[in-house]
Order: C-alpha cells, then structure tokens, then sequence
C-alpha cells in the first residue's frame, strides 16, 4: 500500500524545514519505507504502520502549533508490495529520462 501524506501546520512556532526535521526520527523509527519530497512524504508499508505514523507525526506537529492540517491519500492495491521502488524504477525505464533535476546556483 502507498500513501502520500502532507502535513501543514499553521501558525507554526518553529521555522518549517525545523519541523520537517523533528518528524525525520519518526520516519526512520518505522518499519515503513519513505521518501520526503519537497512538499509531501510517500510512504509504503500496511495501512496500521502508516495510519500510526501519520498520528504520531501529527502530535509532533502539534507540539509546535496551534493547528495542523493534515492530507492523506492511500492506494490500496492487492499484491502490490514494493512499488515506491519499482514503480519509479519501470518508469525510468520506459522513458529514458531522469525523473528530477536538482539545480543549485551559486549566490552573486
């Protein structure tokens, strides 16, 4: 099973990449396997392990702010262990492209 969660605390009282970094532990602490993406995490794993991570990130999160809006989307295909992996895999494959491009510039 996949999911993408997003979490966006409003009002925060620590700066966001801060936050961002206190749920890291809760990722890793997890049997789930995860990506963090600029503006959500995908997650893979069985529906308890990511429903509870998706609750503890939410206290964390509300440790540091008074609301916290919270999107979670879940795919629920049968048989469909390892797809975070192999789904990203069969499409570089298919496209012969790279799927991100990084561009750092140096400050003037």
């Amino acid at each position: 099973m996949l999911a993408e969660l997003r979490l966006t605390p409003v009002g925060p009282a620590v700066p966001f990449l801060r936050l961002v970094a206190d749920l890291l532990p809760i990722l890793a602490e997890s049997r789930l396997q995860y990506q963090v993406h600029a503006m959500s995490t995908t997650l893979e794993g069985d529906l308890e392990d990511i429903l509870a991570v998706a609750r503890r990130c939410h206290d964390e999160a509300r440790k540091h702010a008074d609301r916290v809006l919270i999107e979670l989307s879940i795919d629920d295909r049968a048989g469909a262990e390892g797809e975070l992996v192999r789904s990203l895999e069969h499409l570089r494959t298919i496209s012969g492209r790279p799927l991100e491009r990084f561009v750092h510039e140096t400050p003037r």
